[in-house]
């Protein structure tokens, strides 16, 4: 599953990130838990919150982003 597939409100943690440099300086790694707050409409981003922080990950960025839901 990937992270632009996942429920709205939904905790996953991420299994698997793409080789880019933006996503670590962001704070995003394999092993965090992050929250899907939302889907922007028209292929726009997702926002994700990490923590207490909220960012916007570009829609086919997150479509490479392997995640697991948490129970």
């Amino acid at each position: 599953m990937t992270l632009a597939n996942i429920s709205i409100n939904r905790r996953c943690v991420i299994q698997q990130l793409p080789p880019t440099l933006l996503l670590e300086s962001l704070g995003l790694r394999e092993g965090l838990t992050v929250a899907l707050l939302s889907r922007q409409p028209m292929d726009g981003p997702v926002v994700v919150q990490i923590g207490r922080r909220c960012i916007a990950i570009a829609r086919d960025i997150a479509c490479q982003i392997v995640v697991r839901e948490e129970a």
